[in-house]
């Protein structure tokens, strides 16, 4: 068996946020000889489930990594087999930091984005999340859960991120790690937790070699999992600093069947 880890946004989903359907036949075929496809993406379990249940009508077993490797997702028991979460006190900070910023955040609880006002990131993330939204201005003395993870959005200004997230570099040591999913979020997720480290533990689940791995994917937060998958391939619209780590770079694009290529190349033809 072959596991082939894959990215949602600008990976295996065109930019409209479908699956191709050359991309969902390559799948199928590799399925067919005894591999599987897993997503790994930074999303919500929520808001991946629509491309979770595509892959679970063509595959079986199928297991899903969602939340940037935070939790863990058995999609045929549906059952969540690992989950990460962070302290309530941490959040609070995030928040408190973010405000000082004047930087949208937000966090998660059972598959409802919440929020302490409305903004127009949050209103862009709904649109392209599809999830539902609370807003409340008192979240911070109502949450009661620990979440699995927090996410910062600033859709103008990458520099005004990105001193944000350069204040956060002293007090994020041994409690978040923090990086970039895309050009306007950035993640914050309990220390330690990474695509990369989800994968190691998937396959000790599975009793499936590192070696045995390939993963796609196109952004900062895919960098772990490119460099602990056995196969580590940026696709051809990656960021710089993926195409670095990258041992293979796809000549198409996430538009033009990227994974489907990388199947061909690396789980049917190797």
């Amino acid at each position: 068996m072959k596991l082939l880890f894959t990215d949602l946004d600008g990976t295996l989903l065109n930019d409209d946020g479908s699956i191709s359907q050359e991309n969902l036949s390559a799948i199928r075929r590799a399925a067919e000889k005894g591999n599987l496809t897993v997503i790994t993406t930074g999303r919500s379990l929520s808001s991946a489930l629509p491309y979770i249940r595509q892959l679970k009508e063509i595959q079986k077993p199928c297991y899903a990594i969602t939340y940037n490797g935070g939790l863990i997702y058995d999609c045929t028991r549906e059952e969540i087999l690992y989950k990460r979460t962070i302290p309530l006190p941490y959040v609070q900070y995030i928040f408190a930091q973010a405000e000082k910023f004047d930087i949208h955040c937000q966090t998660y609880e059972n598959g409802t984005v919440l929020a302490p006002r409305d903004r127009t990131e949050l209103r862009e993330y709904q649109e392209h999340s599809c999830m539902p939204v609370k807003i409340d201005p008192l979240l911070l003395e109502h949450l009661k859960e620990e979440p699995v993870k927090v996410l910062t959005s600033c859709l103008s200004d990458r520099e005004h991120h990105d001193r944000y997230r350069r204040s956060l570099t002293q007090w994020a040591k041994g409690k978040v790690s923090v990086f970039f999913s895309n050009e306007h979020y950035l993640e914050h997720v309990p220390e330690g937790t990474s695509k990369g480290g989800a994968i190691l533990w998937l396959c000790r689940q599975l009793g499936v070699p590192v070696e045995n791995t390939v993963a796609a994917g196109d952004a900062e937060n895919d960098i772990t999992m490119l460099a602990t998958a056995h196969v580590g391939v940026c696709m051809a619209n990656g960021a710089a600093e993926v195409r670095q780590q990258a041992d293979y770079i796809t000549l198409c694009d996430n538009n033009h069947g990227g994974i489907r290529e990388i199947i061909e190349k690396f789980i049917e033809n190797s």
